[in-house]
């Protein structure tokens, strides 16, 4: 067991708060009901390997310029020299070697208060910690992929910091080794005139509780694009908060949803202006099947004097089965004039005219249906450069399309 009397005294003023905070309320859901509390981790120390464990190599799709971080230690890396001004720095790393610039971050995170319960247990209980730091005027044209595995409960929080004039896209999986709590917090800095691509892949296993919380800063004339496709097998809590906080700040939240079997998917997305000529758009495809419940909200939210802001959202959802049930609902909060704003959702089957179409083309219905439903794909597909994570990506939703 490692343990550290500083980061453990943090997180035990983390935990006395947490006698005092509550679930959000998300319509007529009973937070309660998914026992996030039931969470139990500790931090163990583990050591790199020069090879991955068949177990594990059967989660990565792509060797290349990767970190596989498990259970809270960076196990295994894989970079070319394009990436050596980049730091990455795992909570162990920063312990062993005395890492003030890390520990100074992870200590002003651990001390604030949040009133939402989900963000305090992250903090109370968490044992998994990564920071990436791209310098100023360093642009990686390559991709980074990290890998974010869990063999039991984490709380993990990720702080993803670029500098002025820097530019990466970042590939994350989220994935369980078996049946675990997660509680998953990323907080993203994308200074001036900065431009970050970040797709991330939630492909938790079946009987896995998780809270995954992703908030992203976006200073002046700097862009962040999110491209998240949330394909858990259990049930699940995301809320994805970005806030523009800079002049002509520019941020994209994509993304593609499928719950089956008899999960619950509850979806939230928060995109907030406060600086004048910030554009922000809300991009949701969702797809239902079996039981499943899934439960969006989409909140584009312009202050008071952010003139010349653009908030708009769209949100699609395909539902494949008479059992499954679809709660979608987009907002507009506008307290300024001169704005641009406008949104729109569509709920129901697969359109029956393309389905006619295709099908008069000899496709068997199915193959036409799933043709529609790899339309979905695209706000996430057309920004993954590595055909393997892509071909990956399409064969899980192909898979769940065909489990029965």
């Amino acid at each position: 067991m490692y343990k550290d009397s500083q980061f453990e005294s943090l997180k035990n003023k983390q935990s006395i708060h947490l006698e005092t905070t509550q679930y959000p309320r998300i319509g007529k859901i009973k937070m309660e009901n998914f026992a996030f509390d039931n969470i139990k981790t500790s931090l163990v120390k583990e050591d790199k390997v020069s090879e991955l464990p068949d177990e594990i190599k059967s989660k990565i799709d792509d060797f290349e310029n990767i970190i596989v971080f498990k259970d809270g230690n960076i196990i295994y890396t894989n970079l070319n020299e394009n990436f050596n001004s980049i730091k990455i720095t795992s909570l162990f790393d920063a312990l062993d070697n005395n890492d003030q610039e890390v520990l100074s971050l992870l200590e002003e995170h651990l001390q604030t208060l949040d009133d939402d319960r989900l963000v305090t247990l992250n903090k109370t209980h968490l044992n998994s910690f990564l920071y990436i730091k791209v310098p100023r005027n360093q642009i990686i044209k390559e991709t980074l992929k990290v890998y974010i595995l869990g063999s039991r409960d984490l709380a993990h929080m990720t702080l993803i910091n670029l500098e002025t004039n820097s530019e990466l896209t970042i590939v994350e999986h989220l994935e369980s080794l078996q049946s675990i709590r997660f509680n998953y917090i990323s907080e993203t800095y994308v200074k001036d005139n900065a431009k970050l691509n970040y797709i991330a892949i939630d492909r938790l296993s079946d009987n896995t509780t998780a809270f995954i919380g992703r908030n992203g800063y976006v200073q002046n004339d700097a862009s962040l694009v999110y491209a998240l496709g949330q394909l858990n097998d259990g049930n699940t809590l995301s809320k994805n908060h970005i806030k523009l906080i800079g002049r002509n700040s520019y941020a994209e939240s994509r993304n593609v949803l499928f719950t089956d079997k008899d999960n619950t998917h509850i979806v939230l997305i928060n995109m907030e202006h406060l600086a004048p000529y910030s554009v922000g758009f809300i991009n949701n495809h969702g797809i239902v099947k079996d039981k499943g419940y899934l439960f969006v909200d989409g909140v584009g939210k312009i202050h008071r004097g952010m003139n010349g802001s653009n908030s708009q959202q769209s949100t699609s959802i395909i539902n494949l089965s008479d059992e499954a049930r679809v709660n979608a609902n987009p907002y507009l909060l506008i307290d300024e004039y001169d704005v641009n704003a406008g949104h729109g959702a569509a709920i129901g089957k697969v359109n029956e005219d393309q389905l006619y179409y295709l099908m008069s083309r000899g496709l068997y219905k199915r193959d036409a249906e799933k043709l529609i439903i790899f339309g979905f794909l695209t706000p996430i597909l057309e920004l993954i450069t590595s055909e393997n994570i892509k071909t990956s990506f399409i064969n899980t939703i192909d898979k769940k399309l065909s489990d029965d």
